[in-house]
């Protein structure tokens, strides 16, 4: 981001306020440090209340079902188990939330597991109580540092403004509620099934006669009895390790319906169906209903209005910078926008690159997928390894859209900024296309800001070694071009790691196959085979992976296929943090090669692996288009996919071992 800042037209009329004050990176950098303090981070939350909740589970009794003590329907359970299971996610994505469920669940836990537990119990709960105590004050640190940066915007803006001409009926947040109002009403439809067959249940045992049986037998499933008139009888058991072969049980009968005394029935289906349903759905309603209300909020009246940057990334995510950032330092957050319809007009006529399609970006905070942020800038076609600034251009009918793809733009470009900037604000950004035509944005997934001394969290990750931006990169010293096609492929480390990765995944599918002809079939069986032949497609990675560069783009060859990445079609190749490559494509069908490395090992050691090596020299042939080699690859220089050799080798010699 070293160019010059494309500016927006002057004036900027109803587009964007005359005399916007520019937000300085001074100012911004306060903003920045408004930001939740470190303890409240999501994940030390989550984190807590995993353990503590894993801890309580594992101490709690388990007493067992008596006559005297009949096991049954535990509500309080289910309710404590689905809150925790929901907190974990709303604690990260929904503090709102987690500022009512936290406390009820708090009170549950006291009221239920606290009275007569033993020590271990009574610590591991004590312990829950404390990791819901914290997660409530770090969600009400995160509110209330939006509120901090709220406030210090509308200070740095000085006057406000009313959003540029008319808008779109508001739609923010109708998809997640009535997707959640559905999950919440199939989640009571599951409550009044559980309580009716609770009462089924209960009506049957009052009328019931008691018979007295011993047990006689037991299987994982059930108990067979004998009783005093000699019947034999087959009733089925949750917990048939709680009846000794040899002891008395009593059996209550109604007719043909007969069950255990001490196991009435047993609502956990109902239960499971609450909670798969309940939670998402809760979820889902209470995204809808914030999203709903912080658009409503956004179009209410005149709001803070600032002069950025901006500029999108590979993904469609456009990063937002300080107004005199040009080189663009720091990141102050990342959200994917959404085409707003300026001056009243129907949606998609202020781009002539929208053409209706509808956003894959996340609908997080309940933001109805719109049109995709790639679709937004940009609406002239450039020619084949020309740069593009936003994204792609719209086709021609009949055109392939995906064909179309140019990668994102590597100059910024000015742009105006309406609203107050938090984690997940609303906000509408006034920016131009490629040739200069005004673009009005508006948030269609959630605003993220970078962690402390990071990058936002909803861009794409990059590591040391990660090759991933949109702006041209410096030519490494290690690409030497001769017009011919380069390869790349395993070093001598990862051809050992794939070949005893191989020996030992035939050796084990070898074994696994001579024990199923001995002793049959079995689900356990069958499972470790199929693992183990899915670690066979890695070794083959290790052994034989190959990225061919050539005129007409890369080679992929992995270890069952090998594709074709045209260079107009190339996003970016990177190398992860958990020592994985990945070349991007704009359709989203990523090629992988995967747990090739340990990068802070290997930066410890000051090694750098071939796949390393590759995404830098690759990157720099996408961003230099006159380094690309002017030769086309033989059929011989793409690569051999080595799975289905390793594949029948491997089956060879597991029937050669089965059957001698």
């Amino acid at each position: 981001m070293s160019q010059t800042p494309a500016p927006i037209p002057a004036p900027p009329s109803r587009f964007a306020p005359a005399g916007t004050p520019v937000w300085t990176s001074e100012e911004a950098a306060r903003w920045s440090h408004l930001r939740p303090a470190s303890w409240a981070r999501p994940l030390w939350s989550v984190l807590a209340l995993l353990i503590t909740v894993v801890w309580a589970i594992a101490a709690a009794p388990e007493p067992p079902c008596t006559d005297a003590a009949p096991c049954g329907a535990d509500w309080p359970g289910m309710v404590e188990m689905g809150l925790a299971v929901g907190l974990l996610y709303w604690l990260a994505r929904l503090p709102e939330l987690t500022l009512v469920a936290a406390p009820v669940l708090a009170a549950v836990v006291a009221r239920v597991e606290l009275s007569d537990a033993e020590p271990n119990s009574l610590a591991a709960n004590l312990c829950v109580l404390a990791a819901l105590g914290f997660g409530w004050a770090a969600a009400c640190e995160r509110i209330a540092a939006r509120r901090r940066q709220r406030d210090l915007v509308e200070r740095a803006a000085g006057v406000r403004h009313p959003l540029p001409g008319p808008v779109a009926s508001l739609r923010r947040g109708t998809i997640p509620i009535a997707a959640g109002l559905v999950l919440v009403a199939v989640a009571a439809f599951s409550v009044v099934q559980g309580l009716a067959g609770i009462r089924d249940d209960r009506q049957h045992a009052d009328r019931a006669v008691p018979l007295v049986a011993r047990v006689i037998d037991r299987d994982d499933e059930s108990v067979r009895v004998r009783g005093d008139d000699g019947r034999r009888l087959t009733l089925d058991s949750l917990y048939p390790e709680d009846h000794r072969v040899g002891g008395t049980v009593t059996v209550l009968e109604d007719g043909a319906w007969r069950r255990l005394a001490s196991e009435p029935y047993d609502a956990t289906g109902p239960q499971l169906a609450v909670m798969a349903a309940g939670l998402p759905g809760l979820s889902l309603l209470v995204t809808g209903l914030l999203a709903r209300r912080r658009a409503a909020a956004l179009r209410r009246g005149p709001v803070p209005v600032l002069r950025v940057l901006e500029r999108m990334d590979e993904d469609g995510l456009i990063r937002i910078y300080a107004g005199d950032d040009t080189v663009g330092r720091r990141p102050l957050l990342a959200a994917s926008f959404a085409a707003e319809a300026p001056g009243g007009d129907e949606p998609g006529t202020a781009h002539p690159a929208d053409d209706g399609h509808e956003s894959a970006h996340s609908v997080e905070d309940g933001h109805e997928p719109a049109h995709s942020a790639d679709d937004d800038h940009g609406p002239a076609h450039p020619a084949d390894g020309e740069d593009d600034d936003h994204g792609p251009a719209h086709p021609a009918d009949g055109e392939d859209r995906e064909e179309e793809w140019i990668p994102a733009g590597t100059r910024p470009r000015e742009a105006v900024l309406f609203g107050s900037p938090c984690e997940g604000g609303e906000l509408l950004l006034v920016t131009t296309s490629r040739d200069d035509v005004p673009a009005v944005l508006r948030t269609s997934g959630s605003v993220r800001l970078p962690s402390a001394g990071g990058r936002p969290e909803s861009a794409p990750e990059e590591e040391a070694y990660a090759a991933t931006d949109g702006v041209a990169t410096a030519v490494p010293a290690t690409l030497v071009t001769t017009g011919r096609p380069l390869r790349w492929g395993p070093g001598v480390l990862e051809r050992a790691g794939g070949a005893a990765l191989a020996l030992i995944m035939i050796g084990g599918v070898a074994f696994n196959a001579r024990t199923l002809v001995t002793d049959g079939i079995g689900l356990k069986a069958v499972f470790f085979l199929l693992c183990l032949l899915t670690w066979l497609g890695n070794a083959a990675e290790l052994l034989n992976w190959r990225v061919t560069a050539d005129s007409s783009g890369l080679w992929l060859a992995g270890g069952w296929r090998v594709r074709h990445v045209p260079w107009n079609r190339l996003r970016s190749a990177r190398y992860t943090k958990d020592g994985t490559v990945q070349i991007r494509m704009p359709d989203g069908d990523d090629w992988r090669l995967p747990g090739l490395g340990v990068p802070k090992l290997e930066r410890r050691l000051g090694l750098e692996p071939s796949c390393v090596r590759m995404t830098r020299e690759v990157t720099a042939l996408r961003d230099h288009p006159e380094l690309r080699p002017a030769e086309t690859a033989s059929r011989r220089d793409r690569g051999f996919p080595l799975g289905p050799v390793m594949l029948g080798v491997t089956v060879v010699v597991a029937l050669a071992w089965a059957l001698h």
